[in-house]
C-alpha cells in the first residue's frame, strides 16, 4: 500500500477527521431545536465549570487517555513489521542506521507487544484513577451546593415543591450529571484520540481507502444526533418518575404511625407500586432506544469495513503482506471506539437533563433579608396588629385583620377549625412568610426590621 506522497489530500482528510469530531460532539449536544442546542451547550459548560478546581487531577487523567490511545496504530505497526519479517527478513532491516545496520528486530516483537500493554495500562491507570478523584469531588461540590441552597431558600419553595424530588437530586440527578461532566469526557477524550490516531495512521497507510472510511461518518452523525434527542427526553421523564417514587416513599415512612392507624396500607402500596412501574416503563423505554440504535450503528460501521476489505483486493498495488494485515488491523480497531463515541450521547444527555433540574434549584432567588437589626437576647414580648395575610399566587384570605399580645412567658392558646390559619400565624411570628398588611413587633420592633 506504498502510494506516493499526497500532502494536500492527506492534509485535508485529516482536517476532515478533526471537523468530524467537533461535529460530533455538536450533534451529540444538540436537541430539537437551536434555541435548546444553545442551552444544551450552555448548560453543558456550566456543569464542567464545576470540574475548575480539580483541573490539575483533570490534565493528569487526560494524559493517561493520550497514552492509552497511542498504543491502538503501535500494535498494527508492530504487526506490519513482523509480517514483513517473516516474509521478506532482508525488509526488516535498518541498513542505514549505523547502530542498527546487521541488528534482527525480529525476536523483539513479542517483547515490544508486553511493553506496549504495558504502556497502555499505564494510561489506563492515569486515567480512570485521576478521573475518579474529580468525578467523586464533582459528586461532593455539587451535593454540598444543592444541600446548602435548600436551607437558604424561601419556605414558599418547599411549599411548591415535593420532598421527593428534592432528595432525588440530592441523591439520583447529581449522580447522572457526573457521569456526563466526567465519565463522557473519559470516553470523548480515551475513544476519541484512539479515532483520531487510527485514522491519522490509516491515511498515511493509504489515503484513498480512508477517504471511503471517512464517506461513512455524516451518516454515524446523523444517527447519533438523533439518538441524543431521544435520550434526553426520556432522561428527563425518568427523573420526573424517580422523583416520584422518592416522594412517596419519604412521605410513607414520615407518616408510618398515620398510614397503619387509618389502614392505609393497601392506598399506600398501590400508590407507590404505581410509581415504580412508572419509572420501570420509562427505564424500558431508554434501553430500548439504545438497543435498537448500537446495532443499527455497528451494521453501519461493519458494512464500511467489508466494503474497505473488498477494496484493498484491488486497490492494492505493491503493498506487502504486512502493509495489509497492518491496515486492516488498525481498521478492525475502529469500530469498538467509534460505538463507544455514539453511545456516550445517551450519558451526555442524562447529565444535561439532570443538571437542568440541579440548576433550576441552584438559580432559585434565596430569601431576602431586608432587617438591619441584630439581638443576642430579646425579651420577649410580641405584639399583633391588624394582621391579615394571603398566601402568594392565591386570592384565599387565611387571616383577617387579627390582633393580640403576649407579655414574656405568657402562653396563649390558637383555637380554631382546621384551615382556619392557625398555623399560617404561627408561621408568620419566625418569619417563615413575610406579611404586608398589618405589623408584628417583637419587644417594639417590627419583626421584619430583625436579621434573619
Amino acid at each position: 500500500m506504498d502510494e506516493p506522497p499526497m500532502l494536500p489530500q492527506q492534509a485535508a482528510a485529516k482536517t476532515a477527521v478533526i471537523q468530524f469530531g467537533l461535529f460530533l460532539i455538536r450533534r451529540i449536544l444538540m436537541t430539537t431545536t437551536e434555541s435548546s442546542s444553545t442551552s444544551s451547550v450552555k448548560i453543558y459548560f456550566r456543569l464542567l465549570s464545576y470540574v475548575r478546581p480539580y483541573v490539575g487531577i483533570f490534565l493528569l487523567s487526560i494524559i493517561g487517555f493520550v497514552i492509552f490511545a497511542s498504543t491502538q496504530p503501535m500494535l498494527a505497526g508492530i504487526l506490519k513489521y513482523f509480517v514483513d519479517g517473516l516474509t521478506n527478513p532482508e525488509a526488516v532491516l535498518f541498513p542505514n542506521v549505523p547502530y542498527l545496520r546487521e541488528l534482527q528486530l525480529l525476536q523483539a516483537v513479542p517483547l515490544l507487544i508486553v511493553l506496549i500493554a504495558a504502556w497502555q495500562g499505564l494510561g489506563s491507570f492515569l486515567g480512570n484513577y485521576f478521573l475518579a478523584k474529580v468525578s467523586l469531588g464533582l459528586v461532593h461540590d455539587l451535593r454540598v451546593a444543592l444541600f446548602n441552597k435548600l436551607l437558604m431558600l424561601p419556605n414558599r419553595y418547599f411549599d411548591t415543591t415535593n420532598s421527593g424530588h428534592l432528595i432525588s437530586r440530592i441523591t439520583f440527578n447529581v449522580t447522572m450529571v457526573t457521569g456526563a461532566a466526567t465519565d463522557a469526557i473519559k470516553v470523548v477524550i480515551r475513544e476519541g484520540l484512539t479515532v483520531v490516531f487510527l485514522f491519522i495512521y490509516l491515511l498515511m497507510m493509504n489515503w484513498k481507502l480512508t477517504l471511503v472510511m471517512l464517506a461513512i461518518l455524516p451518516l454515524i452523525a446523523v444517527m447519533v444526533g438523533s439518538a441524543s434527542k431521544k435520550f434526553r427526553k426520556q432522561s428527563k421523564k425518568i427523573q420526573v418518575a424517580m422523583g416520584d417514587v422518592t416522594h412517596v416513599a419519604s412521605e410513607t415512612i414520615q407518616g408510618y404511625r398515620v398510614v397503619r392507624s387509618f389502614g392505609g396500607e393497601s392506598y399506600e402500596q398501590d400508590r407507590f407500586a404505581q410509581a415504580s412501574d412508572s419509572n420501570t416503563r420509562k427505564q424500558l423505554r431508554m434501553t430500548k432506544t439504545g438497543a435498537i440504535y448500537t446495532p443499527m450503528l455497528q451494521l453501519v460501521i461493519y458494512s464500511a469495513m467489508a466494503v474497505l476489505m473488498f477494496l484493498v483486493l484491488f486497490l492494492r498495488g505493491d503493498a506487502t503482506a504486512g502493509d495489509l494485515v497492518a491496515y486492516i488491523t488498525a481498521a478492525g480497531l475502529l469500530p469498538k471506539p467509534i460505538r463507544q463515541l455514539s453511545e456516550v450521547s445517551s450519558t451526555i444527555q442524562k447529565g444535561i437533563a439532570g443538571a437542568e433540574s440541579i440548576f433550576e434549584q441552584l438559580d432559585v432567588e434565596e430569601e431576602v433579608d431586608t432587617g438591619t437589626i441584630e439581638r443576642d437576647r430579646v425579651a420577649g414580648h410580641l405584639e399583633v396588629k391588624n394582621l391579615s395575610f394571603f398566601y402568594p399566587q392565591t386570592e384565599r384570605q387565611v387571616l383577617n385583620d387579627i390582633s393580640f399580645s403576649a407579655a414574656p412567658g405568657q402562653m396563649i392558646a390558637l383555637v380554631g377549625r382546621s384551615g382556619s390559619g392557625k398555623s399560617t400565624l404561627a408561621n408568620l411570628i419566625p418569619r417563615f412568610y413575610g406579611h404586608e398588611m398589618g405589623s408584628i413587633l417583637l419587644d417594639g420592633v417590627e419583626i421584619n426590621d430583625y436579621r434573619l
